[in-house]
Formats: C-alpha cells, sequence, structure tokens
C-alpha cells in the first residue's frame, strides 16, 4: 500500500519545532504566514522541481526557470499575496555556461515581470534539480487559506484547465512539429501563468483558495478537508459543463471524455480554485473583467462528504486521482 506525499509530510515533519508566536500557519496550505510586522504577514513557499519528473530532460533551460519560479509564485498568490523575494538552491551535473546563460534569461523575464529579487542561494553538483524558497507580503488578517470554505459557497476557477497535462501528453509523443493550438498547450505546461492579481483582488471576496497543481479535484479536495470541522464534512458538486476548456484544448484532437477528464484530473495548470458565497458574484464578475482573467463558477460546496459531478442529468462521485510523487502510478 502506497502512501501519498501529503500522509508522509503529516507523519513525519508536521510536528517538528514548537510553534513559535510569531508562525500564523505552518504546514498545510500553500505558504507558511509570518507575523513579523505591525502591518503586514510574511508568506513563505518552496518547490522543487526535478528533471525527468516535472520537466523532459529536452526542456529549454529558459523554461525551467520559468516555470521553477512561476510555479512559486503561484503559491504566494493563492493567498492572495505579493511575491517580493526568492531564492535559489541549483543543482547541476556539470558546468554549461550556455545552458546557464539560458536558464537565467528565462529567471530573469519572470523575475523582472513580478519585480521580484534573488537575495541568495546554493550551488551544488549533482542531478538537475531546481528549488525555489519564495517570499510575499500580505496585510495583516487577509491572507486566502484552504480552510474558511463554507456550506453553500460558490465554487469558481480562473482560465481553463486540463491544457498543461494535454501539453504534456503532446511532448510524450516527441512530434518534430506542432500546430499552433497544440504549441499553446505545450506553452501552457512549460510556462503558467500565476494570477497574482486575481489572488490579491480575492482577498475580501473568497472564504478558501488554492492553486491548481496537482488537478483540480486533488486540490479542491484539500480545501474541502481543510474547511470541514468536526462532524460537519464538506463536500463539492461540480457541474461538468461549466469547467473551462480552452479552444486549444477542444482541437487538440483529443477526444470530449478526455477533455474533461484532464480537465478534472490534470495538474500544472496553476489556475486558482477558491471558494466564495453567493452575494459576492457580481464583485467577482468585476475582477474578472479588470484582471482581464476568465473566471468561471462550476458548482457549490455542500453539507456531504465526497466530490460530486453532474454530468447530462446524472449526478456521480468522482475520485481524487492528482498526481502524487509517491502514489501508485
Amino acid at each position: 500500500m502506497s502512501e501519498s506525499e501529503f500522509d508522509i509530510i503529516k507523519t513525519y515533519f508536521t510536528h517538528i519545532g514548537e510553534s513559535p508566536d510569531w508562525l500564523d500557519t505552518g504546514i498545510g496550505d500553500d505558504a507558511a504566514i509570518l507575523h513579523t510586522h505591525p502591518q503586514e504577514q510574511l508568506l513563505i513557499s518552496i518547490d522543487t522541481l526535478n528533471a525527468g519528473v516535472h520537466f523532459a530532460d529536452d526542456t529549454p533551460p529558459e523554461n525551467i526557470a520559468y516555470k521553477a519560479l512561476a510555479v512559486n509564485i503561484s503559491d504566494i498568490a493563492a493567498m492572495g499575496g505579493q511575491p517580493t523575494w526568492f531564492t535559489l538552491a541549483l543543482s547541476l551535473p556539470e558546468v554549461d555556461h550556455g545552458w546557464l546563460k539560458n536558464f537565467c534569461s528565462g529567471l530573469l523575464e519572470v523575475a523582472t515581470k513580478y519585480n521580484l529579487k534573488l537575495i541568495g542561494g546554493d550551488t551544488t553538483r549533482g542531478p538537475l534539480s531546481i528549488t525555489i524558497q519564495i517570499a510575499g507580503v500580505i496585510p495583516n488578517g487577509k491572507a486566502l487559506c484552504r480552510s474558511g470554505a463554507k456550506p453553500g459557497d460558490d465554487i469558481y476557477v480562473t482560465g481553463t484547465l486540463g491544457d498543461a497535462a494535454a501539453g504534456l501528453i503532446l511532448q510524450q509523443q516527441h512530434l518534430k512539429k506542432y500546430n499552433s493550438q497544440q504549441q499553446i498547450l505545450i506553452d501552457s505546461l512549460r510556462r503558467p501563468s500565476p494570477r497574482v492579481d486575481v489572488g490579491r483582488a480575492l482577498r475580501e471576496l473568497a472564504t478558501a483558495c488554492i492553486d491548481v497543481s496537482d488537478g483540480l479535484a486533488s486540490d479542491l479536495g484539500h480545501i474541502l478537508e481543510a474547511s470541514s470541522t468536526g462532524e460537519n464534512r464538506l463536500g463539492a458538486e461540480l457541474n461538468l459543463t461549466l469547467i473551462p476548456l480552452s479552444e486549444s484544448l477542444q482541437q487538440s484532437g483529443l477526444g470530449l471524455d478526455m477533455q474533461n477528464e484532464l480537465a478534472l484530473q490534470g495538474g500544472d495548470d496553476y489556475e486558482l480554485c477558491f471558494t466564495a458565497p453567493p452575494s459576492e458574484q457580481t464583485a467577482i464578475e468585476t475582477i474578472s473583467q479588470q484582471a482581464d482573467c476568465r473566471i468561471s463558477k462550476i458548482g457549490t460546496t455542500i453539507l456531504e462528504p465526497g466530490l460530486f459531478i453532474i454530468d447530462k442529468g446524472q449526478r456521480k462521485a468522482i475520485m481524487k486521482k492528482g498526481f502524487d510523487h509517491f502514489g501508485a502510478a
């Protein structure tokens, strides 16, 4: 029987050390929340990308760097924060100056776009691996966590879902040439777009938020679990026809069933999934227009454990099969 990465974290790492007074939220959310300033809190998160696991060996180094930093920025976005600085730990099998130049160009592109400063790190010899720790700030008490969803909240997602997973399928086919729609899907995998502006705008509106890194079903499941209390176990009911699919995914040649499967279970989209009271729908539509970002209402939270999908008038439970490093293949 395999254990998930979340089981491992809970079993071995959650209880290490006493919680200091300045730690408001520790392990279990997109970022830790530290109380270090009278007016604002510090957000800290960290992610590792390994060759052959998170990116193919032939991925251009500028795209590796872009994704490595972007996925960390997405964690800060999911908390409603503003990213500020990051550190980099880079493991290299050998010194390749051309590779390093291109890697740094991708890193600089993202850092410039989001006004981030690299403040330190470490470089070692070993299998190619990139670890980035990122920090951000947020006004006191305004952080979006996974644990605030209430029964009857609407469930939303930004952008479209399933594109990155479709891009991975295409990338694994090793085609000599991709058409324009296929290239969009591959770019979605290699160069995600963190929703920082939307996350900041949701501070006063959303009750819970997470970024979709392991798949909608899996990551929404984290919100439902974190927001459940005692006997009040929270669940969700989603409408399959409301889950947003891009034009590129619809023209990918993959069947509709596969498209829907990728949208529900595929990872690496780095869109935001959040909950909010029905009374905030108009305000959320305004945010969508102002940020020029599609935001779709896809379902509702319910006082019934489980994740359910409405498809052609039929209600059925769906499994949470998102990516897990230590789960069954």
